[in-house]
């Protein structure tokens, strides 16, 4: 037997830091040091923030940390990844569609702080960089906003609700942005730094909106069973 995914939600992650601060390589950990320390000066300028998903819990600035000089180095990391990556996957290039950061915004969660589920309508692909994190501060947690056919659907591993991350410092994590998505409480005294940010494309020539993929095939998420039900994969 055959099993074929389809409507599937395409999740990217990598961790970004590096020796060198080059765009093309990475961040280093002194620099998300230095991040770090500019976000606890903004939150001393402003220390009420706003109040959206986190349910008045935590620490979440107004927009335009893409403007802020200190933070240059990781947008433009990020969308490096983007044309280097996301672009190619999706059959585009960045000399036919253009992606810029539409807002951006830093997030400092302390103990007990958590977002609420919600997702970022009007945009492409959201994401979110981890400034400071050690994988215990609570979950980033994607849910599954597909109906079931059926009310009694067997529990699965393999057909889940939701997708939790532990995230760490350096993690980059893109998905597309009507895709919902929570984060659990911060069971520890630690606070975890993130930036979170929202994308729109511009296409430069009316044929990049077709995504054509060279070599495409719909087979490509396509794989077969052994007999005890189990995926056959390539080596």
């Amino acid at each position: 037997m055959a099993v074929r995914l389809i409507f599937p939600t395409f999740l990217f992650h990598r961790d970004i830091t590096h020796e060198s601060l080059d765009e093309k390589q990475g961040v280093t950990k002194e620099y998300m040091g230095m991040l770090r320390d500019e976000m606890d000066a903004m939150r001393r300028r402003d220390p009420v923030g706003r109040q959206l998903s986190n349910q008045y819990t935590g620490w979440q600035s107004n927009d335009a940390v893409e403007s802020n000089p200190i933070f240059q180095k990781c947008i433009n990391r990020i969308i490096t990844a983007f044309n280097e990556e996301v672009l190619p996957f999706h059959g585009l290039d960045p000399s036919v569609a253009k992606l810029s950061i539409s807002n951006s915004w830093a997030n400092i969660n302390d103990k007990g702080a958590w977002n609420a589920p919600h997702l970022h309508n009007g945009c492409w692909y959201s994401g979110v960089l981890y400034i400071s994190a050690d994988g215990d501060e609570g979950r980033l947690t994607m849910i599954d906003q597909h109906e079931k056919v059926v009310a009694d659907f067997p529990h699965s591993q393999r057909y889940s609700t939701s997708f939790p991350f532990e995230p760490r410092t350096g993690e980059l994590i893109l998905f597309p942005s009507g895709a919902m998505h929570m984060v659990e409480p911060n069971p520890t005294d630690k606070e975890r730094y993130s930036i979170s940010f929202n994308t729109n494309m511009e296409y430069l020539t009316q044929e990049a909106k077709t995504g054509e993929i060279e070599n495409y095939s719909r087979d490509e998420f396509m794989f077969d069973l052994d007999n005890k039900g189990n995926p056959i994969t390539s080596k």
